[in-house]
């Protein structure tokens, strides 16, 4: 949850519209004249550059998309819209060429590089995970809808924003109160916005979310009531890919409890115990996910621990550790290891990889506890 907060909140920069003014306006002013455009957008054809940087992800992506207003409304009384979103360039190589569509009943998400469409309702976009390119353009969904509702706005001037040699506002964005319950926030977030004031477009959002990361949303082109054909929000799956049905996936891939002896016999790879553990711990719960992923996790007193053992690709496994934290290079047992050690000493994570196998060690132990209990592991 909290590595993706970080992109949601950058994405809700980029659909805030409005109407221009000659003097600098006041948030109310701002607030009404991009309400009041957003009501008047039909459809609209922008693209996008991204950069992000948190504990969990660092990257880089640059997206086309494509959004229109249907006559259709959803169970609040919201507008329900067609979209399309493609992935032109990234900071990880298989996101490139990635294809989201929704007409607003059905979503297609295409991956090239396993030749694979999910498919669904469309409401079940955001169950893809807000990490995902389907559950992230689910995530800018529910923030157009949001709009401005979501933040408070303060103006601290104008400025020329270049390399677009616009005139823009300069705008502080912040989550109301209630925002920042919603999504579980437990971090200061500061947010600057550059909007041009011929369109009161935002064209640039800079984000600084102390340690959940930071990030920069830089609007390169965009195109407003164009008329964009229906025929572009449809997706017929190339030949030979592979169709998914999406509920069937997510409820494949959702954590789910079992017994050490179900967990062995779902993997395809030997499962390890730890022989041993840091006093008072003991296993209070096994999780599998899919086929590939088991996580032990152990409890007892004012400690805990969680053995993660996966032979798929890592999300998040280069990030960056957490703020005041310290990082150092280990060998266990016999492989090349990452320690990472929290601020005063709370906690540690400890990650290495073994015949195929991707292991982490994470909890309030102690970086020697977790090491020891890597060692012991059979």
């Amino acid at each position: 949850m909290r590595r993706t907060i970080l992109f949601v909140l950058m994405l809700m920069g980029t659909v805030l519209l409005g109407a221009c003014a000659e003097r600098l306006p006041t948030a109310e002013e701002i607030v009404d004249r991009m309400e009041r455009a957003r009501a008047e957008t039909d459809d609209a054809h922008a693209t996008v550059a991204i950069d992000f940087s948190s504990p969990e992800q660092t990257g880089s992506l640059v997206v086309e998309g494509w959004m229109q207003r249907t006559d259709e409304t959803d169970a609040a009384g919201e507008p329900i819209s067609r979209v399309r979103a493609e992935v032109r360039e990234s900071s990880e190589a298989d996101m490139v060429g990635a294809i989201v569509v929704s007409d607003g009943e059905t979503f297609w998400l295409y991956n090239p590089k396993q030749n694979t469409v999910v498919t669904g309702r469309a409401e079940e976009m955001a169950r893809q995970g807000p990490g995902s390119a389907a559950g992230a353009t689910a995530a800018l969904q529910d923030f157009v809808q949001q709009g401005l509702d979501a933040v408070d706005l303060e103006v601290l001037g104008s400025e020329r924003l270049d390399p677009l040699g616009k005139q823009t506002w300069k705008v502080k964005v912040s989550p109301k109160p209630e925002t920042t319950a919603q999504l579980q926030l437990d971090s200061v977030i500061n947010g600057t916005m550059w909007i041009d004031e011929e369109l009161a477009l935002p064209l640039r959002l800079e984000l600084n979310a102390s340690d959940l990361g930071s990030g920069t949303v830089a609007v390169r082109s965009i195109e407003l009531n164009t008329g964009l054909s229906p025929d572009l929000f449809t997706f017929t799956p190339p030949p030979g890919a592979e169709v998914v049905d999406a509920a069937a996936l997510a409820d494949r891939m959702a954590p789910r409890a079992a017994t050490i002896d179900e967990a062995r016999s779902s993997v395809g790879f030997a499962l390890r115990e730890p022989t041993y553990l840091p006093a008072g711990l003991a296993l209070v719960e096994v999780r599998v996910i899919g086929d590939d992923t088991v996580i032990l996790n152990y409890g007892g007193g004012d400690q805990s621990l969680s053995l993660v053992q996966s032979t798929a690709r890592q999300a998040g496994a280069e990030r960056e550790p957490p703020v005041g934290s310290s990082v150092e290079s280990v060998t266990v047992r016999g492989a090349a290891g990452t320690l990472i050690r929290g601020a005063d000493g709370q906690g540690s994570l400890l990650r290495w990889q073994e015949n195929g196998v991707s292991y982490v060690i994470a909890g309030t132990v102690s970086g020697e506890e977790a090491l020891r209990t890597a060692e012991g592991l059979e």
